[in-house]
Order: C-alpha cells, then structure tokens, then sequence
C-alpha cells in the first residue's frame, strides 16, 4: 500500500474512538430492555429488542473496521491490540448471533432458542466488558482503571494500597536524578501516550531504554542542549499547535515540572546521578525542596491558611448576617472568614462582638471608609491570624496603629488616606510576614516609609503616585514604592 493510501486508512480509522460508543449503548440497551421485558409490566420493550440490537450490530461493525485501520498506525502495543482486536471482532459475531437469535426466537420460541439466545446475550456483554477493558488500556495506560481506585476498593480486589499525593523524597542529595525526579514528571504528564501499551509516534517513554531509544522523529533530547532537544520544543509550542505536548485537552505539565526537565537535559541528561553529584542553581534548588517537603517555599501565611482552623458557630454566623453584617468564607475549605463592614455600620462595637465570637477565623477585614477609630484597632488586634486589612479612609491614627504589633500574620495592610504618619508604621517593624504596605495621601514620609523598609527586604511601601512635569506639553505620572 502507497503512502497517500496508508494516509487515508489511518485518517479513517481515527474516528474508531469518535463512535465506539455507539455500540456499547445500543448493545447495553438492548440486554437491558431484553432482561426488563421478561416482566409482564416491561413487555411492552420486547418489540424493540431486536431492532436495538441490530444498531448495536452494525454499529459494532463499523467501530471494529475503523478500528483495524486504525492499528495500522504501528502506535500499540501489539499484545493488547491483538487481545482487543480480537475482543471487539468476537463482539460484532455475538451481537448479530443475538439479533438472529432474537428474530428466531420471535418466529417459534423453543426452550433450546431461548437458551442459545440468554447464553449470546450474556457472553457479549462480557466481551463487551473485555473489549473495552482493554482499549481503554490501549489508550490511557495499563493501569488506567486502578490509578484512582480508592484503597478500600484496592483491598476488595486483592491490590496493594497506594500513597495519596505525590511521593515524596526522604532524603533529596541521595535522590537520583531521573528514578526520582525526571521520570515521575514522564509518568505523570507523558506517559499515558508513551507506554508499554500505546507508542504513539512511535515513541515510549516509561522506561530508560525506550527513552533514549526517540521515535519516529529521532531522539526526544539531546543532552546538554535544551535548545536543540525536541522534547523541550514540543513542550513549549503554543497549544493550539498539533505538536504541542501534552495535547490540548490533557493535564499540562507545571513551570516547576518544566524547569526540572530543562535542568536535567541541561546537566546531561543524567540516568545515573543522584542530585549531590548534580550542578544546581538556586531556582532549581527551591523547586527540588518542594519534592521533600511541599510547604518549603510558603511563606508562614500560605502555611497558616492551608492548615486551616476550627469551624465557627453557624449559628453565630447565621445572627450576623441577620443584622445585615457581610460575613462568609474566604473558601469552600480551612473554616477561614472574611469580614466586610461598611460606613452606615456601627463597626467599633461590631469589631468587638466579632473579636469574642471567632477570634481565630477571621483572616481578612475590609473596613475602607467606614468610622473605624483607634478603639476598634484595639479590637482588631484580638484576630489572631488576621492576614488582610483594609482601613484606608478611616479616622486611625499613629495611636491605633500600635495594636498592630501583635498581628504576627500580618501580610497585606491599606491606610490610605488616614492620619497615619512616620511614628505609627514604625510600630510595624516586627511584623514579620508584612509584604504589601499602602500608605497614599497618609502622613507617611519617604524617609519614614524607607526607615520602616530597612526592617524587611521582602516589605514594599507603596506611597502613591507622583507628578512629575518634564517640559511644558508632558506630564509623567509614576508610582512611589519603597522597597523591592
């Protein structure tokens, strides 16, 4: 066969995975309407058994020849293809032996029709079951039915339990390289086109060997030449293009997950080494630190929020939002609360009541042009886990700021045109997780905001926007932020 005729066998027979579907529901309809219809009150599905069945047929065989002409990609496993090919051409012969059976057993209904038509019915269903068993393993993987099968269910059927999550590395300088680090990214993100079961572009990749062997465009990396291996190219094009990897519509791989396989091609591509015997850079270090613990790159506020805390009484929430009082979750999970009050509430006297009831849940305030003074900042220093708060356009002062010092997660705070000025944000020199400070139309100076700077190098001050008149027809308008 030419290659333009081979071009178009394969063309068709990719719409094998389009209507395969077609004959697992007809043929399911059609045993479920027969068994059904044996009871007096379904008898009346009996006269469309047959017809059900004959879709089913014939729509079975058209997915069995698309099917063949599909394997003549070469992107299979020939083992499981054979046993799935085989499967489905069985399939076709029992699903028409059944609607002949059927015809007959409509024409003279004897004990031995009957028999011969139950028994057909019932073994094509188990090769319906085989048959799609084993093209699923063809297309995601040999272990695509068990991957995500809860332990309880594992035990039943007689499997080993498996982790949940990632698995993580005990000790990362005695980790090696590609077992460890390179090849769980593979399995995760590639493997499930280029394993032992489906090569597609005649290309593997769950173990070494199949790796280093390429397919059918060559070597997928070449060592120590990011640019130049395909792998990474591939990886990088936009998804829209047919040879991005993973396709459009799988799980895309991470920058994390990227970086680390442009690190190890980088290196060499090393099969052997473990990550001491390996050059890396503080970027891939970060990324490596995560693989032994997941929490090593959050900062204290990220570890706060995704630990959680205790539920807050529903029933205190419910008389809340009776009074009109926006209270709600910050998520669907953790029992986190965000607070929103507004200028016609009483908030000194709310911030109280709030501070006694769920002094531990609530971990953002937002509380810009309300008649917030110094006293409700004394109540606001009672929420412990405090994370986010707005009080710009409110009456504190140097004062009220002071309370602040005892917020120690303290991570985002707005005092915008507030009477605040260089004394009162000194007060938050110890407040070790402040990352955003917003302090426009304040007292605050650029020496004051640069004084409390030198506390933090992670702490941005941002003092607003300054005008600037560079000739007589141009005015730039750039921000003031001190910090980096």
């Amino acid at each position: 066969m030419d290659q333009s005729a081979a071009d178009i066998v394969i063309f068709f027979g990719r719409f094998h995975p389009l209507i395969l579907h077609l004959p697992i529901g007809f043929l399911v309809l059609a045993f479920l309407m027969a068994f059904l219809s044996r009871k007096e009150r379904f008898a009346y599905l009996r006269p469309a058994v047959g017809f059900v069945l004959l879709l089913g047929a014939i729509s079975a065989l058209v997915t069995a020849t698309l099917g063949l002409m599909l394997a003549r990609s070469g992107d299979y496993s020939e083992d499981l293809l054979f046993i799935h090919q085989w499967a489905g051409l069985i399939l076709v012969i029992l699903a028409f032996s059944s609607w002949f059976l059927y015809r007959q057993k409509e024409k003279k209904s004897t004990d031995k029709i009957q028999k011969a038509y139950w028994a057909s019915l019932f073994v094509m269903m188990v090769f319906l079951a085989g048959a799609g068993h084993y093209g699923g393993s063809l297309t995601h993987g040999s272990t695509y039915l068990t991957q995500y099968m809860p332990n309880g269910l594992r035990a039943l059927a007689g499997l080993p339990a498996q982790e949940k999550g990632p698995k993580l590395i005990k000790d990362l300088n005695e980790a090696d390289v590609f077992a460890d680090i390179v090849h769980p990214i593979l399995e995760m993100r590639c493997n499930s086109c280029h394993n032992a079961s489906k090569k597609k572009g005649d290309l593997q990749m769950h173990t070494r060997t199949a790796l280093m062997k390429g397919g059918e465009n060559g070597p997928v990396f070449v060592a120590g030449n990011v640019q130049e291996s395909e792998l990474i190219r591939r990886i990088h094009l936009p998804d829209i293009d047919d040879d991005h990897m993973p396709p459009k519509g799988k799980t895309q791989l991470s920058p994390d997950q990227i970086t680390l396989l442009e690190w190890w091609i980088d290196k060499g591509a090393p099969f052997d080494k473990k990550v001491a015997e390996v050059q890396v850079n503080d970027e891939v270090n970060a990324i490596l630190r995560t693989l032994a613990d997941p929490d090593a790159n959050k900062t204290e506020v990220e570890k706060l929020l995704a630990s959680g805390t205790a539920l807050a009484d529903p029933e205190k929430i419910k008389a809340y939002k009776s009074r009109g009082i926006s209270i709600k979750p910050l998520s669907n999970k953790e029992n986190w609360l965000q607070v929103t009050l507004y200028k016609n509430d009483p908030v000194n006297e709310v911030l109280g009541e709030l501070a006694e009831d769920f002094p531990e849940q609530i971990t953002w305030l937002d509380l810009k042009d309300t008649p917030l003074s110094d006293a409700g900042m004394e109540h606001i220093a009672k929420f412990k886990n405090l994370t986010r708060l707005r009080a710009e356009k409110t009456g504190i002062t140097d004062k009220g700021m002071s309370y602040l010092k005892e917020l120690p997660y303290l991570e985002f705070l707005n005092i915008y045109g507030t009477s605040v000025g260089d004394e009162g944000i000194q007060y938050l020199q110890n407040s070790p997780n402040l990352r955003r400070l917003y302090v426009w139309e304040s007292r605050v100076s650029k020496n004051g905001a640069a004084r409390l700077q030198e506390s933090s190098s992670q702490l941005e001050v941002n003092l607003g926007f300054e005008v600037t008149v560079v000739d007589s027809l141009t005015v730039e308008v750039l921000p003031v932020a001190v910090g980096n």
